[in-house]
């Protein structure tokens, strides 16, 4: 037999699992917002690295408040690119080098990425499996309780109201819509 304090305990349980699935969403927003982030630089990396062959290369390199730079390289070598290569620390890195840099990097992230989404299954899983669990309990818990219940005798007629019993009373708490079933809420 389950106890409503279990029951409860298990709509807690399941309560806290959704917020963390509800963070485990937002890092996986996050991950992916930086992953096309990476692929935005590696495309730009390719473009110029293609481009420097011919001799002439152009950019505008946007440096934020709607200010655009005008970028051009010329000769038929590679141009540098300042790289963050970890602690806040810049290096001066060839176009090529930037590129393989921010692929290497961008597969660490992938790689955070199918955990993040691994996660992020397994704990809904979890999920369904403790509220077909809880479900189950509460259909057990339900019949116990109206069984302890008497039953009051149906009358004819309604006795006359007295008058204490026309003042207003207070408001009770509102059941769930399903009757007297325990929700997650409860």
């Amino acid at each position: 037999m389950v106890e409503r304090s279990e029951l409860q305990k298990m709509a807690r349980t399941i309560d806290a699992h959704r917020k963390q699935l509800d963070t485990l969403h937002a890092r996986i927003e996050q991950v992916t917002a930086i992953l096309e982030e990476h692929d935005i630089t590696a495309g730009i990396l390719d473009q110029l690295i293609t481009s420097s062959k011919t001799g002439h290369v152009g950019a505008r390199l946007s440096i934020g408040s709607g200010v655009t730079l005008n970028y051009t390289h010329q000769g038929t070598s590679e141009g540098t690119a300042l790289v963050d290569i970890g602690s806040g620390v810049f290096g001066e890195k060839p176009w090529s080098e930037a590129h393989v840099m921010t692929a290497e990097r961008k597969a660490g992230i992938s790689l955070l990425h199918e955990d993040l989404t691994k996660q992020t299954s397994d704990l809904e899983e979890k999920i369904t499996v403790l509220a077909q669990e809880f479900n189950t309990a509460a259909e057990q818990l339900q019949p116990s309780q109206t069984a302890q219940i008497p039953e009051k005798p149906v009358a004819e007629t309604p006795p006359p109201a007295a008058e204490e019993d026309k003042a207003p009373r207070r408001q009770q708490r509102r059941g769930s819509r399903f009757g007297n079933e325990l929700t997650l809420d409860d």
